[in-house]
């Protein structure tokens, strides 16, 4: 009994290390799933429907869950890009402390691999169910991650420090997947849309415009800033109140940027 425990103590404290790894946490994940689902035409959400058996917002972890299995394994680096001589390559090219042990292709970061999938999808009637179903949730996922600031990785820019919240270390990185529990804490996804998201067509059609590197390019002053707000060591609770609702206001934004662009890709595969 007591080894049984040992065990579940042990495999309770790596999930909750990977947890900690995952881009914009589960509520920032679903909260783009969730403006995403606002977004569908009649027509792609009765496919997603067909093949996810759910909303996107509640496909929206799956690719976090499964990273680290056998099978999925050789994804991990898709959750992330790296921007390099203004390349985009994949993270560990940055000098980034991420280790995989699969080997790494030129291709194995989330835009290529976004694209790829997405082009893929254009044949989806002649793909198998379980395929088309896998393509969507890491189509649902990617689109997150390549919003999330601590997934961009820079070359020039080390994001291997700590900040602090309350006198207690954070990682950089976690601290911005946990934004929205920061910034919108009680907040429920509705009440986040409906005070977020009443964007003009014309904004929703300036945000679909371009592709999935554009898209990027245009976010990386954004991702940068950050970087700036949040640099080694700051204590967050020392910022001006200008500052924290400056990072408040760009995380809101790429949910809201990244929940729109979801819904176009996918609305253009089923259209």
């Amino acid at each position: 009994m007591k080894g049984l425990l040992k065990i579940l103590l042990v495999v309770s404290a790596v999930v909750m290390s990977l947890q900690s790894a995952y881009a914009w946490g589960s509520r920032g994940h679903r909260m783009i799933g969730y403006v995403a689902d606002m977004n569908l035409t009649p027509q792609a959400r009765k496919m997603c429907n067909k093949y996810l058996g759910e909303s996107l917002e509640s496909s929206a972890t799956w690719m976090d869950k499964v990273r680290y299995t056998e099978e999925y394994h050789h994804t991990a680096r898709w959750h992330s890009v790296g921007v390099k001589n203004g390349e985009f390559v994949p993270s560990q090219l940055t000098g980034s402390k991420a280790r995989y042990d699969t080997p790494m292709h030129d291709d194995d970061h989330g835009i290529a691999r976004l694209v790829q999938i997405a082009e893929q999808m254009k044949e989806y009637r002649n793909l198998s169910d379980s395929t088309v179903a896998v393509n969507l949730k890491f189509i649902i996922h990617i689109v997150g991650d390549l919003h999330c600031p601590g997934h961009i990785f820079f070359a020039d820019q080390s994001m291997q420090y700590s900040i602090k919240v309350g006198g207690k270390k954070i990682h950089y990185h976690t601290f911005l997947d946990k934004a929205y529990d920061y910034f919108n804490k009680g907040v429920a996804m509705a009440d986040f849309y409906e005070q977020n998201c009443n964007l003009s067509s014309a904004e929703k059609r300036a945000l679909r415009k371009g592709g999935v590197a554009e898209w990027v390019e245009k976010n990386l002053p954004l991702y940068r800033e950050c970087y700036v707000l949040l640099p080694e060591g700051v204590e967050y609770d020392n910022l001006t109140a200008t500052e924290q609702l400056r990072l408040k206001t760009i995380t809101d934004r790429l949910y809201v940027d990244a929940g729109y662009r979801l819904a176009h890709i996918i609305n253009k595969i089923f259209k």
